[in-house]
């Protein structure tokens, strides 16, 4: 029986993808990359019904944490990464924050540290991460059921640019080979940024990594 629930709200300005997912019984959910404005996000969980357990980043970028100060203070969510996003999401020179948003944000770091293929679970949800490095060092994918919550490492026909702090294309090739492209073809694949894809799609279709 199939007990999640998932929703999407979009930021304009960075055409970011923030994703709440929640346990349909008891309405308990997390949000994944909270990067959207905060009144929306508050919008979306008020909308639902959620209560806000944890929050999780598939990477460090200041585009997926705008709104994580003010939502882990609203809702005591706990921040969950992989172990270098730990050391990533308060780092400026790798988040990017004071370019991107035109302030700082620094001192952050990760309540929950889950290695690579660990699952969280909360309720009728479990949620496995799965290291993915290669747009950064501390990208990391959730995995929920046949929905794969991809980041910026992997988009409809694309990949995560690999030019910025601690991005690596040969890193990204390998992650996205050998640990996303042999996840079912019907898994589907909710990027950070653009439309949703599946994994047989883009192993034909990407243009930067086939199969």
């Amino acid at each position: 029986e199939e007990y999640m629930v998932f929703k999407s709200i979009f930021h304009n300005e960075t055409s970011e993808n923030t994703y709440l997912v929640y346990d349909e019984e008891t309405k308990n959910g997390i949000i994944i990359d909270p990067g959207c404005k905060m009144e929306k996000i508050e919008n979306l969980i008020a909308e639902n019904g959620v209560s806000v357990k944890y929050i999780l980043l598939t990477h460090c970028h200041y585009d997926h944490i705008e709104s994580l100060i003010p939502l882990k203070e609203k809702t005591g969510a706990k921040l969950v990464t992989g172990d270098n996003g730990s050391k990533n999401v308060g780092d400026i020179k790798i988040n990017l924050s004071t370019y991107g948003l035109g302030y700082p944000i620094s001192g952050i770091e990760s309540d929950v540290i889950l290695s690579d293929g660990e699952t969280l679970t909360l309720d009728g949800l479990n949620i496995k991460c799965i290291y993915t490095p290669g747009h950064t060092d501390c990208c990391v994918c959730y995995l929920c059921e046949k929905e794969l919550f991809a980041g910026d490492t992997l988009f409809l026909r694309s990949v995560g640019r690999w030019d910025l702090p601690t991005g690596d294309f040969p890193t990204l090739k390998k992650s996205i080979k050998e640990k996303l492209y042999t996840l079912p073809d019907e898994t589907n694949v909710h990027s950070g940024h653009g439309n949703s894809t599946t994994i047989g799609y883009e192993k034909k279709y990407n243009f930067c990594v086939k199969l």
